[in-house]
């Protein structure tokens, strides 16, 4: 593989300075990796996996430590009881051994939980010439991510750490990280935005971490202000609405915030700018692929992609793929695109061909009627549903306006063939931690509606 060529030394990765930050004692690097050394030991060789750590240091630390094994970590798509349980039953019969589960919520039936490893104590720590034999192993294992399931059920994807380390040299370059700087995120580290921004990104640059998973604004407001120098927040359009209606005395830093997972309206991020006193960009990218282009959101709606990366796409457009460049390899894309005329490098998103719905004869993109839905002022959330072999759309909302309100204002942005019948008013949209949607509920949903009234549901209000 070409992207073997790039140099990825452990030395380098050793350093004594903080690296994992909190609100107790800092981590170094050194102390990092001789943790997962000592966590290392008491796993058998060859290990599968389950990391469901919140805590960012624990879970790279328990990572790094199945990888010196050999092992395969595995992240799943979410921690509903079911799917975990599915996931492990799948996985002790594909693997033919037994599973091991890590989290918070999981204390191990004997010897030390895996924090306990990660000591301040210098006689704790291991000399490199002890951990370099491991390295190449470490880069050579695999990392289980799933995608999802926004679009059907979640599908499994495989990385090695050295690819998610090449991966990560694209996106350090785009965003200047080889300088000093924390990455704080609302996301957790075991989807693939979360494991690039608050992982692979700062393990191989000169960034540290925050441990932390602040949720509410002044828990986020309290880690910014502990920050002494730039600060990257990693986080969603959905988690980022949500803050700002908060009366919270921001910070005035070197902030820039990075989205991802759905596109961040304009207004938004304008909002986000003036509040936090921010500069706000994104990345695009899958599970597949992690990201492959970024943009500074109030520059324009053109993406870059990073250095070296290109589009290979059919002269209609209607099918592209991308040439990941440090990984010499092409994956085809679900997206829509626009190409900027003598600007290879650089492109426009029309949204994701499954998006395009067709009412009436006239077409539209769900994307675009989920954002004029969400914008809605009083809608907290809110998504278009069109059933498999339906034509008429429906609507998922949580808000306290009646639907006459909603569909009034959905009105001046849209044909009238669009507009929503019924809306089903809803405590809560079913979405995964990075609020994604999850088809699968979303669907039993729609289907326990239509079942309890035959067309309408029990929660619609004229």
């Amino acid at each position: 593989m070409a992207g073997h060529s790039v140099d990825l030394p452990l030395k380098g990765l050793l350093s004594s300075d903080p690296f994992l930050l909190s609100e107790g004692e800092n981590v170094s690097r050194h102390q990092l990796f001789s943790a997962a050394y000592r966590f290392s030991e008491t796993l058998p060789d060859a290990p599968v996996v389950l990391n469901l750590y919140a805590r960012r240091d624990v879970f790279l630390m328990v990572m790094l430590a199945v990888a010196m094994r050999g092992g395969k970590t595995v992240l799943p798509p979410n921690v509903a009881t079911n799917t975990l349980t599915e996931l492990t039953a799948e996985l002790e019969t594909s693997q033919a051994q037994t599973v091991q589960r890590f989290s918070e919520q999981e204390e191990p039936e004997t010897g030390p939980t895996p924090e306990s490893f990660l000591s301040t104590d210098k006689n704790n720590w291991v000399d490199e010439a002890v951990l370099q034999p491991l390295w190449d192993r470490v880069l050579n294992s695999d990392i289980w991510l799933y995608t999802s399931g926004s679009t059907g059920q979640p599908k499994r994807v495989v990385k090695t750490w050295r690819q998610m380390a090449l991966l990560a040299q694209q996106a350090i370059a785009r965003f200047e990280l080889n300088r000093p700087g924390c990455v704080v995120a609302t996301v957790p580290s075991q989807h693939m935005f979360g494991l690039e921004t608050t992982i692979f990104w700062p393990l191989f640059s000169k960034q540290s971490i925050w441990i932390g998973r602040p949720i509410f604004a002044e828990d986020i407001r309290a880690v910014l202000a502990a920050q002494s120098g730039p600060v990257l927040l990693a986080s969603t359009p959905l988690h980022l609405k949500k803050l700002m209606p908060f009366d919270v005395d921001w910070p005035q830093l070197p902030l820039r915030v990075l989205s991802a997972t759905a596109p961040l309206e304009q207004a938004l991020a304008q909002q986000v700018s003036d509040t936090l006193h921010a500069r706000v960009f994104e990345v695009f990218g899958s599970t597949e692929t992690a990201s492959i282009a970024s943009r500074e959101t109030l520059a324009g709606d053109a993406w870059t992609l990073y250095d070296d990366n290109f589009l290979l796409c059919e002269e209609s457009l209607s099918v592209c793929e991308v040439n990941i460049a440090p990984l010499a390899e092409s994956h085809p894309l679900h997206d829509q695109f626009e190409l900027i005329p003598g600007q290879p490098n650089r492109f426009r998103l029309l949204g994701r061909r499954s998006d395009v719905v067709k009412v009436a004869g006239k077409r539209s993109s769900l994307a675009y009627l989920n954002q004029k839905l969400q914008a809605i002022d009083g809608v907290s959330d809110g998504l278009f549903w069109q059933a498999p072999n339906g034509e008429r759309l429906q609507a998922f909302v949580v808000s306290d306006l009646n639907a006459h309100d909603i569909k009034q204002a959905l009105a001046q942005d849209m044909d009238a063939v669009f507009l929503p019948r019924p809306i089903h008013f809803v405590e809560q949209i079913p979405r995964n931690e990075l609020g994604k949607i999850q088809f699968q509920q979303l669907s039993d949903l729609a289907k326990q509606n239509a079942t309890q009234t035959g067309t309408e549901s029990p929660n619609v209000r004229a």
